[in-house]
């Protein structure tokens, strides 16, 4: 989980997770993120539970955004602040292959 710049959703920095394979980070100047927010909603297929946790760096339950994907420049990504507990992951996965319909 890492930092990035505001965008078109937020007049401020938001938690966001990186949504691309590895392989890119390195190769490619830019980066997929899925942001989260703390504002909650009942979206189950779209918005994942996040609970605030020392390993994931979040201080307010949150929702993952699968439905506000975006992409930005390396440079507009900040520090990393936490990493997403495993089950969680999975949450992402499935969500993110319904979403853009790869399942």
């Amino acid at each position: 989980m890492t930092v990035a710049s505001p965008g078109v959703y937020s007049g401020k920095p938001r938690p966001a997770v990186v949504v691309q394979a590895d392989r890119w980070l390195q190769a490619h100047p830019s980066v997929t993120l899925c942001p989260l927010t703390s504002t909650l909603r009942q979206a189950p297929l779209v918005r994942i539970a996040v609970e605030p946790s020392r390993r994931n760096g979040l201080r307010k339950p949150s929702q993952l955004m699968v439905d506000k994907l975006f992409t930005v420049p390396l440079q507009a990504v900040g520090e990393v602040v936490g990493q997403l507990e495993p089950q969680v992951l999975v949450d992402l996965d499935l969500a993110l292959r319904g979403w853009l319909e790869l399942a």
